[in-house]
């Protein structure tokens, strides 16, 4: 945790352990709705100001393979996790700022905890795992508002035949769209945007290469890689008066370590960057 928390060692962190946020705290969310200039009205969710400061810690498991498993609580002293894990004795938790994500739905919040919050500095940041979401960074560096748009059915896969690559992407396009749509009504000012072509591989050529990649750093041949299902996790640090968030890519493999061998199954980071404020991706803003 402390080297998660310390500037200096933050990617590195991150581009060791996979990070998996799970769902949590949907309870948290508030509906709303906001009215366009041009009167276009949007509903959407937020984590209202008293609901904000959150207690985390992240636990190491070793299922299916070494990763961090967040795991959030509404108080500060815990006597136990949600996962089950008992202690003998309580366990101060740290504060952090979540962001829930809801079904085919916005949800929002901003980095700032409520006028009444007496606790430690919140200096960290995370949402749901992402496979297909779209997150949006927003806002001053000391106080960023992040958007969690998941993806609508508005553009839904063949259910009989195939599709080519090119209908494919052009119905990944059409959901993008519409989450951009739905952040264009919402936001107030540029945001910087992660969107499923920043941690998914959809196509036979990424898929191979991510593939390749795994394979090299188990040293075996790339037809023992056996499967790839792709997710990311967005985080937040809070660095001096400052927030910095990255984007962690990361796959879900199955293999073999002979041709023979039993198949295995391991989290592995693909890649670890930080794309706001400081844009090292070339990410799209919005």
């Amino acid at each position: 945790m402390k080297r998660l928390l310390n500037a200096a060692d933050t990617l590195n962190v991150l581009r060791e352990m996979p990070i998996r946020c799970n769902d949590l705290l949907k309870s948290r969310l508030s509906a709303t709705s906001r009215t366009s200039g041009g009167g276009q009205v949007q509903n959407y969710e937020h984590v209202a100001a008293d609901d904000r400061v959150s207690y985390f810690d992240l636990r190491v498991d070793n299922i299916p393979s070494l990763h961090l498993n967040l795991v959030t609580e509404d108080a500060q002293v815990s006597t136990q996790f949600k996962s089950g894990i008992i202690f003998k004795t309580a366990k101060d938790l740290r504060p952090c700022f979540y962001l829930p994500y809801r079904l085919r739905g916005t949800t929002r919040m901003k980095l700032s905890p409520p006028p009444t919050y007496q606790g430690d500095e919140v200096r960290f940041f995370a949402t749901a795992t992402i496979d297909g979401c779209s997150v949006y960074v927003e806002g001053p560096a000391a106080t960023p508002k992040v958007t969690h748009a998941n993806a609508q059915n508005i553009s839904p896969a063949p259910t009989v035949g195939g599709e080519t690559d090119l209908q494919k992407q052009q119905r990944i396009q059409n959901k993008i769209a519409n989450m951009d749509q739905r952040l264009g009504i919402i936001k107030k000012g540029p945001a910087t945007v992660i969107e499923r072509g920043d941690y998914i591989e959809d196509f036979a050529p990424g898929q191979t290469l991510v593939k390749q990649q795994f394979a090299n750093a188990k040293g075996i041949p790339l037809g023992q890689v056996t499967e790839y299902q792709p997710f990311g996790a967005v985080v937040g640090v809070k660095q001096g008066t400052d927030w910095a968030f990255f984007l962690q890519k990361c796959g879900y493999f199955s293999y073999r370590a002979t041709p023979t061998a039993n198949e295995r199954s391991e989290y592995y980071v693909l890649s670890a960057q930080e794309f706001w404020p400081n844009n090292t991706g070339g990410f799209r803003v919005f």
